[in-house]
């Protein structure tokens, strides 16, 4: 590659579209189609890495790739410099037969680089000409790629040479990428008229590069660090970074993947490169910077112009510096009224050149600003959030204290629950600063209910729990028992949420219960049965639970409270979630959650009604019920329990096989900031949906993720691991490592029957192919260890009730389903034969119960099961067409491969017959009647005359007779002919504008 080396960090992270429109570009150059792109964007966004990820697969594939770099000079000029780096790095590197032919055919290249003698003093016209002969003597002997990094600080001849360049664009094979700072293109920039000039070329097109996603910039870390990084480090990242690439990549420098946070401090050499332009600014225009930097956030000229004027700055100084700045790139406008900084981290840099004590002043100056102003709604809201800051840091405790508490009084009136739940947490922060000593004790438990309650929905989990732990330890147990037997148990939901028990904590549920005992008509004491039941029964403890229940409703009952109604009847249906009445039972609590408009509450409600419909086969209920919740939980704010919904929602789809739906979940899931277990949940439905789409490097990320959000997952109930955990494993050739993991966890599990039957089912999938391997290898002795363990797998799962695969009610078809693909694994695993009618079984009980992903993968055994016994390639090539039609439409890549590998290899044709398109009043297909349509459109997919018969209820003889007909009208010999002539002309409805 031709001039400087471009340092890179390893991969690219992102880009994928980018990258695949370059490689387009570059694609249509090496056929003789040339072509230029504009790359853009702000600085560090990652212009010159994606330019060189592609220069590197190019140059990989025999491409010449030509890398010119524009350097800032100052008041020097010196013409062409980009395109001498290029070619100059060109003949150093370039194949010495090339580096001939070239420098013969342009005897004057000379003139224009060094290294070949030159001076580079000759006519600005002429060493234009050498250097576009060059470039293109170069292309004509290979396709070519010349980069032209950083424009904007190219000189007017470089820039005019790159305008020739594409003007002369007829066939050769070039392609020419131009990287350029959009954002310190300022008014008047000279760039400008040259952009709109090139623009209006033909073979010119724009690519502008955004920040980084959040997923991404997560993925670019990775890269970095060499390993999954901490969840807290990708947040701090993403908050001061925004995305950018560059300032991702130097904030993390010298960090590892066990740091869970960023320093305080910025690295020097990012503060640095931000700092760059600032300092070539005048010293009134950096004041103005620094001062709008102590604001915060976007604010206006007017509040600008008051605190700048404190400062000894008036308007048209200042109007002065706010133009200086914009030009250079630092500043930008948001609409009429408001100015920022171009990227954020630029004012936290700014911010840190005060000297301790220095923006004390300034920010009571903007306190100032603010408290002189009013406003309304969110605009008002942010008003007192940014007055709350700004006293902060003026060290004014008791007003930022008040602000804070305005803050949250006014986000909760406009049902803003993450504002609350934010301004909430400063007042408490500072409640104990400003009232240390006085008797506000009540108050301050008060204030804690408040801040715990909306971190747990809205805000960050983790806090809510620091917050339910002060409470803890500010009630007196024996003052006020009701009250503390309502914290124990909300901290022990707490200290679960955010990952601190295997196990829903039975110990402090007792502890709640004997806390209001005493009270046995409160709704606290019903409460606290209620979710002490709850809790019994998620860890297997049914008989507890369910006389837990039972007093529970009696004591809601009596206390006549909505809340504890709701929750009674909640856990009263899930201790007797196998009894009929457990169906009653959840509609009751349903009904009255909705009375109460508690979210949490009716989350807890809904999430017991669809155990209810999940043990009795009713899946696709249970994924509509959380379809319909998801956007509820999204509207109001409720991230943790949007992200729960998602992964339980993502959880469904995939047991129905329906991707595309689960793909939509699990973003929404990914995007939310959400506890632990929910987050963990979403991450392995990422890590099954990767698997079925075929990206096992996706997988192990999304896996290894999950794993760290919740150590030992695979042996917590309800987060769907361990069978996700084995679909990942024996994707990726451990079926070993999955039995295994399945045996370990089994009994665990066993709190969730449904859950421990995808276990067995998962078990013999993983045994049959170990089974499958070893017999392959001619290794007995394994086989029989594989059957032993495999033997013992299901010998655990068959002691423990109830019996496996075990139907409640008999409109349950997917239990059936599920064991039938364990008995048809099972075959698999012992080598029984034959096995069609298992499989075939398994096909009609998954489309049944509308598993269509089960249905497709035991279509695909199916046909190998009939081909192995001997069946017509007819036979075969029902179910192989049935899974390569579900394959081919949900995006399942590793399932569409195996059936085409299968077709291959039994010459069974895939394609699905296409209704044939109407044809104007001539052509050879004017007369043909609709069946005759109908039969050549199966020809056209290749079908067979049994299998035309069979499609289209007619007999064998009636196709026959029909086909004659079509060569006789067609003026064709054959079948094979007709279908050609029929594709030729472009006949099937697919091919149709």
């Amino acid at each position: 590659m031709g001039g400087a080396t471009i340092a890179r960090t390893p991969g690219l992270a992102g880009r994928i579209e980018e990258l695949g429109a370059l490689r387009t570009a570059a694609q249509r150059a090496g056929t003789g189609r040339p072509c230029a792109v504009l790359v853009h964007g702000e600085a560090g966004v990652g212009k010159t890495r994606l330019a060189a990820t592609l220069c590197d697969e190019l140059k990989a594939d025999g491409v010449t790739t030509l890398w010119g770099r524009c350097v800032r000079f100052g008041s020097v000029d010196s013409p062409y410099v980009p395109l001498i780096s290029a070619l100059e790095g060109w003949v150093e590197s370039a194949d010495p037969d090339d580096r001939e032919q070239v420098l013969a055919a342009v005897p004057a290249a000379g003139d224009l680089l060094p290294s070949l003698g030159a001076h580079v003093s000759g006519s600005p016209v002429r060493l234009l000409a050498v250097a576009d002969s060059l470039v293109m003597a170069i292309a004509a002997r290979r396709p070519t790629a010349l980069v032209v990094d950083d424009v904007q600080w190219a000189d007017l001849a470089s820039r005019d040479a790159l305008a020739y360049l594409v003007a002369g664009f007829r066939t050769q094979r070039l392609v020419i990428l131009a990287t350029f700072r959009d954002e310190e293109l300022g008014p008047g920039h000279p760039m400008h008229g040259w952009l709109a000039d090139l623009r209006r070329l033909p073979a010119v097109t724009d690519l502008r590069l955004n920040r980084l996603t959040r997923d991404e910039t997560e993925q670019q870390l990775t890269m970095l660090l060499g390993g999954s990084p901490q969840l807290g480090l990708v947040d701090d990242v993403v908050q001061r970074s925004d995305g950018n690439p560059y300032l991702s990549e130097l904030l993390v420098h010298g960090l590892t993947v066990a740091d869970e946070r960023l320093p305080a401090n910025l690295p020097d050499e990012l503060s640095g490169a931000l700092l760059a332009a600032w300092h070539r600014l005048p010293p009134v225009p950096r004041e103005v910077m620094r001062i709008l930097a102590v604001a915060g956030r976007p604010t206006s000229i007017e509040a600008l112009t008051e605190v700048s004027a404190g400062r000894g700055i008036g308007p048209e100084a200042l109007t002065t510096s706010l133009a200086e700045a914009t030009n250079t790139g630092i500043s930008v406008s948001h609409g009429t009224e408001l100015c920022w900084f171009r990227h954020p981290l630029l004012a936290e840099v700014l911010y840190a050149t005060f000297v301790p004590g220095e923006a004390a002043p300034v920010h009571a100056a903007w306190a100032k600003a603010l408290e002189s102003r009013s406003a309304e709604g969110l605009d008002e809201l942010r008003r007192l959030g940014d007055l709350a800051l700004h006293y902060a840091g003026a060290h004014a405790l008791p007003s930022c204290l008040d602000a804070s508490l305005r803050a949250a009084d006014l986000a909760k009136n406009l049902r803003s629950p993450r504002e609350e739940a934010m301004h909430l947490l400063r007042a408490s922060k500072y409640w104990r600063l400003v009232h240390d000593g006085d008797s506000s004790v009540a108050a301050e438990i008060d204030l804690l209910e408040r801040v715990a309650r909306a971190n747990d929905l809205f805000g960050d989990s983790e806090a809510g729990f620091q917050a339910w732990t002060r409470l803890c330890e500010l009630v007196d147990e024996h003052a006020d028992p009701l009250r503390a037997s309502r914290l124990v148990r909300r901290w022990a939901d707490s200290a679960w949420v955010t990952g601190r028990g295997a196990t829903l904590p039975v110990v402090e549920g007792k502890h709640a219960v004997e806390l209001s005992r005493p009270y046995p008509d409160s709704e606290e004491y019903a409460e606290a049965l209620a979710v002490l039941s709850w809790r019994e029964a998620w860890n297997n403890q049914l008989e507890p639970a369910r006389a837990d229940a039972e007093e529970a409703v009696r004591a809601a009952e009596h206390a006549r409270s909505t809340e504890a109604l709701s929750l009674a009847y909640s856990s009263r249906a899930n201790a007797f979630q196998r009894d009929a009445r457990s169906g009653q039972d959840t509609d009751k609590a349903v009904r009255w959650a909705g009375l109460t408009d508690d979210p949490v509450l009716i989350w807890r409600t809904l999430v017991t009604r669809m155990n209810y419909l999940i043990q009795r086969g009713r899946v696709a209920e249970c994924a509509a019920l959380g379809a319909e919740f998801l956007p509820f939980a999204l509207h109001r704010g409720l991230i943790p329990i949007a992200a729960s919904a998602a992964g339980v929602l993502a959880h469904d789809l995939l047991t129905l096989g329906r991707l595309p739906e689960c793909e939509q979940a699990i973003r929404e899931g990914l995007s939310l900031p959400a506890a632990p277990a929910a987050s963990a949940m979403v991450r392995f439905g990422a890590t099954a949906l990767s698997v079925r789409r075929g990206d096992l490097q996706a997988a192990h990320l999304h896996m290894r993720r999950a794993k760290e959000l919740v150590p030992g997952a695979e042996e917590i109930v309800g987060i769907f691991a361990s069978a996700t955990l084995a679909e990942y494993l024996v994707a990726s050739g451990q079926a070993g490592q999955a039995l295994d993991l399945l045996s370990r966890t089994l009994v665990v599990q066993l709190a969730d029957p449904r859950d421990a039957d995808e276990m067995l089912m998962w078990g013999a999938r993983a045994a049959a192919d170990l089974a499958e391997s070893a017999r392959d290898k001619r290794d007995d002795e394994q086989v029989r260890r594989v059957l032993a363990t495999f033997e013992d797998f299901v010998a655990l799962r068959e002691s423990a009730p109830p019996a496996p695969f075990e139907v409640l009610v008999k409109d349950d078809l997917v239990q059936p389903a599920m064991k039938a693909m364990f008995v048809a694994e099972s075959a698999r695993c012992k080598a029984e034969t034959p096995t069609s009618s298992l499989w075939q079984e398994v096909v009609d009980r998954c489309d049944a119960a509308g598993l269509e992903g089960e249905k497709a993968s035991a279509s695909w055994r199916l046909a190998q099961a009939l081909l192995n016994e001997g069946a017509s390639r007819a036979t075969v090539a029902a179910p192989l067409r049935s899974a390569h039609s579900y394959a081919a439409e949900m995006g399942a890549i590793p399932l569409q491969q195996q059936v085409e590998t299968l077709a291959g290899l039994c010459r069974i044709p895939l394609r699905e017959p296409v209704a044939l398109a109407e044809t104007g009043s001539s052509g050879p297909w004017v007369s043909l009647t609709k069946r005759e349509r109908e039969v050549l459109s199966h020809l056209v997919a290749g079908r067979t005359y049994p299998e035309i018969a069979a499609a289209l209820f007619i007999s064998e003889k009636t196709v026959s007779t029909h086909v004659s007909n079509l060569l006789h009208k067609t003026g064709t010999s054959s079948r094979q002919e007709v279908s050609a002539l029929a594709l030729r002309l472009g006949q099937t409805a697919a091919d149709q504008p």
